[in-house]
């Protein structure tokens, strides 16, 4: 059995009426569905769907994900480009899964990870960039983002020298 993901662009945003008809639509296959993301932001427009598929090759349980996928999404009146798939067998996902847990971070962790590291007052500061990543939840003690998701980001960053500008106003 494959755990297939397809990710695929709609123009319109993940909603209960697209969720009922997706999981209506698709119920056979087990679908976790969701709004689509990347780099750790909701993406306006894209939808996410995991189904489980059984077929004897990656490519083959590829195939019938995305036939399945588009076919339901059109079947809503929906127009879905296919932006993204992955395929797994269930047991290497589960174990995947269950290896390790997430890294997640906050303020502090972003400071430290950045090289070399930066003050805690510095990475607030990135965290308000329009760019960064969506914090994944926010607790009592400040909010926390996908330790993923940062690193990623970090990995683009064109970090410059010196102190940042003051603020005019």
């Amino acid at each position: 059995m494959w755990s297939v993901r397809v990710d695929a662009d709609t123009g319109v945003d993940y909603d209960e009426g697209v969720d009922a008809h997706l999981r209506e639509s698709l119920a056979a296959r087990r679908p976790a569905i969701g709004a689509g993301y990347l780099a750790g932001r909701r993406l306006p427009g894209r939808i996410s769907l995991q189904l489980s598929v059984a077929e004897s090759t990656a490519r083959q349980a590829v195939d019938t994900a995305v036939r399945e996928v588009t076919a339901a999404l059109r079947e809503h009146g929906l127009r879905p480009h296919v932006v993204r798939v992955e395929a797994l067998l269930e047991e290497e996902l589960d174990q995947e899964l269950s290896a390790a847990p997430p890294e997640l971070m906050g303020v502090r962790e972003i400071a430290a990870a950045v090289d070399p590291p930066m003050s805690r007052q510095r990475a607030d500061l990135l965290t308000k960039r329009e760019d960064f990543p969506e914090p994944i939840a926010e607790l009592a003690a400040g909010k926390i983002w996908s330790g993923a998701a940062v690193r990623r980001w970090l990995a683009t960053w064109e970090r410059k020298s010196g102190r940042p500008r003051a603020s005019s106003g």
